[in-house]
């Protein structure tokens, strides 16, 4: 893997490291090897695994596919931001692409070295029993964050997965230990993906037994409950649909996250971070705040007014009852807007992440609180899972159960054949719109992206280049390529790049 060394000091943990060969230790850190001497730096490393999410999640990666999919449209005004996911023009030299593969490799070379840490701390029986059960769920943490990385990984590197082809179509690179060498000729080459999801799923499966914080609403920490959130996610991917609803409608019947119906709360869940909805809710303050390139992008103030690079199409619009259904008023504004290259006028934007009051620093105004995992998510995993598994009639009820929820005076309906997915696809949109890159949806779903300049709510407010898109379900572009440099600096992954780079 890359040669370049990363590390990151943070909390006063050991560095976090990407690559393989980290043979040089920076003066600033102590070695690798001697970084898990006690509980504390389990505990050290667990922060960091939380910090390092809350930095990842809902970030520039996620931007970058938000405006592949065909939800969005750029404005006059977006000065390029995204400008070749946009256009679908990148090349495998970009930035975002190196980003997003080091970033889940330092997250996993973190992991690895917690786990191979802990583990040594309880094979050496010198721990008191709540101790070994403190290093066990910090272990738990690390399960949990490498099984998330690879799943990252594969989403963003790797073609859909295929039970009939996983086996044979390339998964991602599996490293299980910290073991940096200059070596090229012991780096990994690309697993199957099946291998890769079994990475997954096997790690997922240790962090249910290991984590054993029990979940609560807008948790800040990796719960009971977070673990298997992302089990539903997953199971989902690998068409495994009665894990996905095994998974997704225990979160449901605990009764302990439930939907709100209430459009001020709802909305003010979204402004001031509350609610009753939020598995997963990153900690933040205005000292450590997160990733804010969602709302930069839709409704970032220039002066006195938003100036938004990315509006909502008027098919995504025209999705909503924008009378009856909460989410629309929660979710965008007609309003003015401070236009560059025109006079300022009004439009609809989003305001989905309007900037928490409380995280105000003096520079940013547009960060909220990262949901990584909402309990309407798996209202739709399960309604996914149940369609795909034959059962309309339940995949009909997790969907009347989240509108009823949503829109004032919704009459419950039952949906079967093209018209349940078509209805489920549409409240993925309706629900999570700019939350969980729809990218990753569409091609799960095998649909293709037919982007045009009709879809903009504003033709005159387009840029010049990128709208008009056209891009088939088999594209291979839908897949993200190996960087460059991961593909020059490891031997065993040179002739295994994704088809069509």
């Amino acid at each position: 893997m890359n040669m370049n060394k990363k590390y990151i000091l943070s909390l006063l943990a050991c560095a976090a490291f990407t690559a393989c060969d980290m043979d040089l230790t920076p003066e600033t850190s102590i070695s690798t090897g001697e970084s898990v001497q006690s509980v504390l730096d389990c505990q050290k490393y667990s922060n960091l695994i939380h910090g390092e999410w809350r930095g990842y999640i809902q970030g520039t990666y996620d931007m970058d596919a938000l405006v592949q999919s065909g939800l969005i449209t750029a404005t006059a005004d977006y000065g390029n931001t995204y400008g070749a996911f946009y256009r679908w023009d990148y090349t495998i030299s970009d930035g975002a692409f190196s980003g997003c593969w080091a970033d889940n490799y330092n997250y996993i070379a973190n992991a690895n070295v917690l786990l191979k840490g802990g583990q040594a701390l309880l094979d050496a029986n010198t721990l008191s029993d709540s101790e070994r059960a403190q290093v066990s769920l910090y272990m738990g943490h690390a399960y949990f964050s490498r099984a998330f990385a690879y799943f990252e990984l594969a989403r963003h590197f790797c073609k859909n997965y295929e039970p009939a082809t996983a086996s044979s179509d390339y998964g991602v690179p599996l490293t299980l230990e910290y073991n940096p060498s200059s070596n090229a000729s012991t780096y990994p080459g690309r697993s199957s993906l099946a291998e890769t999801f079994k990475q997954i799923t096997d790690d997922l499966a240790k962090a249910e037994k290991m984590v054993t914080t029990q979940g609560s609403v807008q948790s800040a920490y990796i719960t009971i409950d977070v673990v298997k959130a992302l089990k539903a996610r997953v199971a989902l991917e690998m068409e495994d649909y009665q894990t996905a609803i095994s998974a997704a409608t225990a979160l449901i019947n605990g009764g302990k996250y439930t939907l709100m119906s209430d459009a001020l709360a709802y909305a003010r869940m979204w402004r001031f971070d509350e609610g009753t909805e939020a598995i997963w809710q990153f900690f933040m303050n205005k000292n450590e705040l997160g990733p804010n390139a969602l709302g930069s992008s839709f409704c970032g103030v220039i002066d006195k007014l938003p100036r938004p690079s990315y509006l909502p199409t008027k098919t995504v619009l025209d999705l909503y009852d924008q009378k009856n259904d909460i989410r629309y008023d929660a979710y965008f504004v007609y309003d003015s807007i401070d236009a560059q290259s025109v006079e300022d006028f009004e439009l609809t934007f989003c305001k989905k992440w309007p900037g928490n009051p409380e995280l105000y620093d003096g520079k940013t105004n547009v960060t909220n609180k990262t949901k990584a995992f909402r309990i309407s998510e798996m209202y739709l995993i399960a309604a996914e899972a149940y369609a795909m598994s034959g059962d309309a009639a339940n995949a009909s009820k997790m969907l009347n159960v989240l509108r009823t929820a949503r829109i004032k005076g919704w009459t419950a309906q039952s949906y079967s054949g093209d018209a349940l997915m078509k209805e489920i696809q549409d409240e993925y949109v309706r629900e999570l719109f700019g939350e969980d890159p729809y990218l990753f949806n569409l091609k799960r779903w095998k649909k293709g992206l037919n982007r045009s300049k009709s879809e903009a709510q504003v033709e005159s407010y387009l840029p010049a280049l990128g709208t008009d898109l056209v891009k088939a379900a088999n594209d291979p572009w839908w897949v993200w390529p190996i960087p460059k440099n991961e593909i020059d600096s490891n031997p065993q992954i040179k002739d295994q790049q994704n088809e069509g780079y």
